[in-house]
């Protein structure tokens, strides 16, 4: 394939996976408006057309060396370092619990310390709750246009509450100060302070402020006195911000719009929405995707055109070829691009981690072998804690399905109250799991959610239902389930159930096991 069929191929998938005509008309108007393709873009099609290729050109990132924010392991860090540096791509595999999202947040931090223009996107969107304290004024992509969102911040927060609560270096906080200091009791008061001798000031005060001691009221007004100034003048900015012209606020709002301290999150579904179309002619110092073996190569394609690095962090999927001929699209045959750029990148632009944190050494050694072909090291600190209940931290609790929700409320029942904060249900079906929120003891912080809603998210002790057609759950469903918990796993279903073909689970299943009423697994 040359570069031209590329482009023929690429214009022909827009206007396929698109129903709207001007949505795909914007797309492909991002994808073509370069004079010369971003770096990710062109080692994109570079290796799509030539094979595996080094650009010998490198991104203005030059991101300094930092001390991640949170402890990263040997492994961890050599791919913390290739997503820092100036090369255009970094792709980092991994198997759930590697630490993807420990060197996501990482490379996040330090980007938006020194001021570069950040976009988070993952395919779940609990998979975002790790950015939700990311420094500056983080925007979610969710419903509302970008533009639109900052006036309305500036509208509800920024002008209407203007943050005035400045003092003087050698003054202490004063509370009472602070309660004389809103607007609409400044322009009530500021005209008194300045009219009234400190006497005067100190009586009219005690009759406003009957709670306090006389002592305090005096200290109170000489305080009010020699503020007078500052005071005069937080009622005037106050004053002027609050009737802004639509105008002026339109003006700050596009200012804003291009400060950096702004990282952009949200599932790449939602960033892909028309009403985002702003935000694709916004060029990126740094785009982050999390999940990313579920991009198509269309959105690959698009996101590599607005940053000036692209960070890619996923698991291998099972490939799936098409039964179409690759004669007629590139893009059919190979539809998991993840897992083709990984095949062909070079070793420059790809980084494979081989250890995990998680899981307890004997829940790892039964789920890795299933869930993924590489080898995964454990690398574990040991748990302080162990369940009575349980001898072993892997169980299969085999009770016949409709049953299953009974016996993990008795089971819950059974566990001490104080572990609700280190308990967590996982389902497969979305009934299961609103009749368990519905029966379940009211633990003030046990987690019940579907498998989506757990993607990003760990307990020392998981619970699984297995009650759900197993035709219809998917590979990565599984893996997520069972790589949740990180002390204990106990699942509750029909053995024989999902021990037959078809099953996801057949193949974790039919490990050498001691049999009996609770299938032992570990």
């Amino acid at each position: 394939m040359n570069e031209q069929q590329f482009w023929a191929e690429l214009q022909q998938l827009v206007y396929e996976s698109n129903e709207h005509q001007e949505t795909a008309q914007a797309q492909w108007q991002r994808l073509v408006h370069h004079v010369s393709p971003p770096l990710p873009t062109k080692l994109i099609i570079q290796t799509v057309c030539n094979g595996s290729v080094y650009l010998t050109e490198r991104s203005p990132l030059n991101l300094p060396a930092i001390t991640p924010n949170v402890c990263l392991s040997a492994n961890q860090q050599l791919a913390l370092e290739m997503a820092l540096s100036n090369s255009a791509i970094a792709l980092i595999v991994g198997s759930p619990a590697t630490g993807k999202t420990r060197i996501a947040t990482s490379l996040a931090y330090a980007a938006i310390n020194v001021s570069k223009r950040v976009l988070i996107l993952t395919h779940h969107s609990a998979a975002l709750t790790a950015y939700r304290n990311l420094p500056g004024y983080p925007f979610w992509c969710q419903q509302q246009d970008y533009r639109n969102w900052i006036i309305e911040q500036l509208h509800s927060q920024h002008l209407a509450q203007p943050q005035m609560n400045y003092l003087p270096l050698h003054l202490l906080p004063d509370g009472e100060l602070a309660k004389l200091r809103t607007p609409a009791r400044l322009e009530t008061w500021l005209p008194i302070i300045q009219t009234s001798s400190q006497q005067q000031l100190t009586e009219l005060l005690k009759s406003a402020f009957t709670e306090l001691e006389i002592a305090r009221v005096k200290l109170l007004a000489y305080r009010l006195k020699q503020l007078e100034p500052l005071l005069q003048q937080q009622l005037k900015l106050s004053q002027l911000y609050a009737n802004l012209s639509e105008s002026a606020i339109t003006e700050l709002a596009d200012q804003l719009s291009d400060n950096p301290q702004v990282p952009i999150l949200g599932t790449v579904a939602e960033f892909m929405q028309p009403q985002h179309q702003s935000l694709w002619q916004t060029t990126f110092d740094l785009v982050i995707v999390e999940e990313a073996q579920h991009l198509t190569w269309l959105e690959l394609m698009l996101l590599s055109t607005l940053g000036h690095k692209l960070v890619l962090f996923g698991d291998k999927m099972p490939s799936l070829y098409s039964k179409s001929s690759p004669k007629q699209s590139f893009f059919a045959f190979f539809p998991k691009c993840f897992n083709w750029l990984s095949q062909h990148l070079l070793p420059t632009y790809h980084y494979q981690l081989t250890e995990q944190f998680r899981l307890h050494s004997e829940i790892a050694k039964l789920v890795y072998p299933v869930i993924c072909n590489n080898w995964i090291q454990t690398q574990r600190t040991p748990i302080d804690y162990q369940l009575t209940q349980l001898k072993h931290r892997l169980v299969w609790q085999d009770v016949p399905n409709q049953k299953v929700g009974e016996e993990i409320i008795k089971f819950i029942q059974s566990l001490d109250p104080q572990l609700s904060s280190q308990i967590g249900i996982i389902t497969f079906d979305v009934q299961q799991r609103d009749w368990l929120l519905a029966n379940s003891p009211k633990f003030s912080q046990l987690l019940i959610g579907t498998v989506a809603e757990w993607a990003g998210i760990e307990r020392a002790i998981v619970i699984v239902s297995c009650v759900g057609h197993p035709e219809n759950i998917a590979v990565e469903a599984i893996n997520i389930a069972l790589t949740r918990g990180q002390d204990y796993l106990i699942l509750f279903g029909d053995y024989d159930f999902w021990r037959q073909p078809g099953s996801p689970l057949r193949s974790f299943l039919y490990q050498p096991l001691h049999k009996e009423r609770t299938v032992i697994l570990s």
